[in-house]
């Protein structure tokens, strides 16, 4: 499996690149959310690598990069670092990145922050912060906390549950087991370490810093990212747009792979 270090971890990627060789092409950059890996993006590849080359990368801790132990705290500032770090080591100036849920949060604090990275900036299903006290409340299923039921039920009950709760389960058992399976790749002390981040990652602060083109995918069906907030964001970045998917629920960047990955291609070539 490709990897390369950054740091104190080796973060495992996927490369594809179907784009002429003999015709100059951008790079696009897919960055998942909380507990899931690259795999959650297969279904955009092949819209995407005809014309980019498109990497895909696993947070640290999340099925194939490392796992940097149970004690390992994270923070916003580590996840920017290994995303220039990554970027650096791979000797990529510049990106079109796409970010869903907890990887549009890292994009948005580092479009902010290193501008000079990015060529453009896809949010996908992306709140202003980590769920909010009620939100954290229902995703504990009745355990005293978030974490302690990741920890008591494991990774895959969690996210099936989670799933079935918030209307998401697809009715194909061969595809909900599938992603299910995807998800618990990620340890359980990652994802229980991730719970603890509500109160240090929140972009409002940065969203009026983000300069780069920006395309908001904002799923109508509500959940974490209600509209009027997104709309809010929008209004606040100096060259943001959005575009609502009716019915959508939080995990669309799965479940409708193609309507959004084509929506992202051209958003990236009408720059």
């Amino acid at each position: 499996m490709p990897t390369v270090r950054v740091g104190d971890i080796d973060l495992f990627y996927q490369d594809d690149d179907f784009a002429d060789p003999w015709v100059k092409h951008d790079t696009v950059f897919i960055q998942h959310g909380f507990g899931r890996n690259s795999n959650f993006f297969r279904g955009w590849v092949p819209w995407l690598a005809r014309h980019y080359r498109v990497i895909r990368m696993d947070l640290r801790g999340h099925a194939g990069s490392g796992d940097p132990g149970p004690d390992y705290r994270f923070s916003a500032e580590g996840f920017l670092r290994d995303f220039i770090g990554f970027l650096d080591a791979m000797k990529i100036d510049k990106v079109h990145y796409i970010g869903e849920s907890l990887g549009g949060l890292i994009g948005a604090m580092a479009a902010a922050q290193h501008p000079e990275r990015f060529k453009s900036l896809t949010l996908i299903s992306t709140p202003v912060s980590i769920p909010d006290n009620s939100a954290r409340l229902a995703m504990s299923l009745g355990f005293a906390s978030w974490g302690e039921c990741i920890m008591g039920i494991g990774m895959k009950q969690w996210w099936m549950t989670m799933r079935a709760s918030t209307g998401e389960i697809t009715g194909d058992p061969a595809m909900d087991e599938h992603f299910a399976t995807e998800f618990a790749r990620t340890p359980a002390h990652i994802g229980a370490a991730l719970t603890h981040l509500g109160p240090i990652i929140n972009i409002a602060e940065y969203v009026p810093r983000i300069k780069v083109p920006t395309l908001l995918m904002v799923p109508g069906g509500g959940g974490k990212t209600p509209q009027e907030a997104q709309e809010a964001m929008v209004k606040s970045m100096p060259d943001g747009r959005m575009k609502v998917y009716p019915g959508a629920k939080h995990s669309m960047y799965h479940l409708i792979p193609d309507q959004l990955a084509k929506d992202a291609f051209e958003f990236m070539r009408g720059l």
